[in-house]
């Protein structure tokens, strides 16, 4: 091959990556969790089934991708992942479309709930966040709660339950916990639920109980 026929081929591979860049960006999601297990655990369904679906997209060896969807189970707590998701996303070789962090009230303080909140919206981040906890937007698969109860007591619930369905007891990082609740809840009435919840302002540790994880799950299910 000729060193013009070369150059061609060269030329010819970038645009293809390069295409290939601006065609996956808008499907290319960040999903940072608080949780080391259940959240992670709760995403890799959707991930697994959004990554065939767009596996055809593109041909992956040409841009070295071998992921749309990216969850880092961090364990970090509110403020600090919200530093960890923007050195994620700075670091990114394909940008993201779509950047989230997921993270539950939990015992953290009213004053390191909120301003996580408001500084990853000041950085184009979305937060899929639950006060007390995710176990709350698993709850309302199967009921709706309008009472301030603890994170223990939904566990409790949960449990009660599972134990109806013959599925035991419920664990923080049991597997298939996403069909689980999609096969035996009712998804779009977790959804109607967790949007009669949530109110209008800014004092995030104030709306208890309320969890925004709906909307990270209707983004990844309108994509499927």
């Amino acid at each position: 091959m000729g060193s013009d026929d070369l150059h061609k081929k060269r030329v010819r591979e970038r645009k293809v990556r390069k295409e290939a860049v601006r065609d996956l960006t808008p499907y290319r999601i960040l999903i940072v969790c608080e949780g080391e297990k259940t959240e992670p655990g709760y995403f890799k369904t959707l991930k697994e089934l959004l990554e065939v679906k767009f596996r055809d997209l593109v041909d992956l060896k040409k841009i070295n991708l071998k992921e749309f969807i990216e969850i880092d189970g961090s364990g970090k707590n509110t403020e600090s992942l919200v530093r960890h998701t923007l050195r994620l996303k700075g670091q990114a070789s394909i940008p993201f479309g779509h950047v989230w962090c997921v993270f539950d009230k939990d015992s953290f303080t009213n004053e390191q709930f909120n301003s996580a909140i408001t500084n990853a919206e000041k950085e184009d981040i979305e937060v899929a966040w639950s006060n007390e906890a995710i176990e709350l937007w698993f709850l309302l698969h199967f009921e709706y709660i309008s009472t301030g109860i603890t994170r223990y007591q939904y566990i409790d619930k949960l449990n009660y339950i599972f134990k109806g369905f013959g599925l035991g007891k419920y664990e923080k990082n049991m597997d298939g916990i996403y069909n689980i609740l999609k096969e035996y809840g009712s998804q779009d009435f977790a959804i109607g639920n967790a949007k009669k919840l949530l109110r209008d302002g800014s004092n995030y540790a104030d709306m208890k109980p309320a969890t925004t994880v709906f909307k990270l799950v209707e983004l990844l299910e309108s994509m499927l």
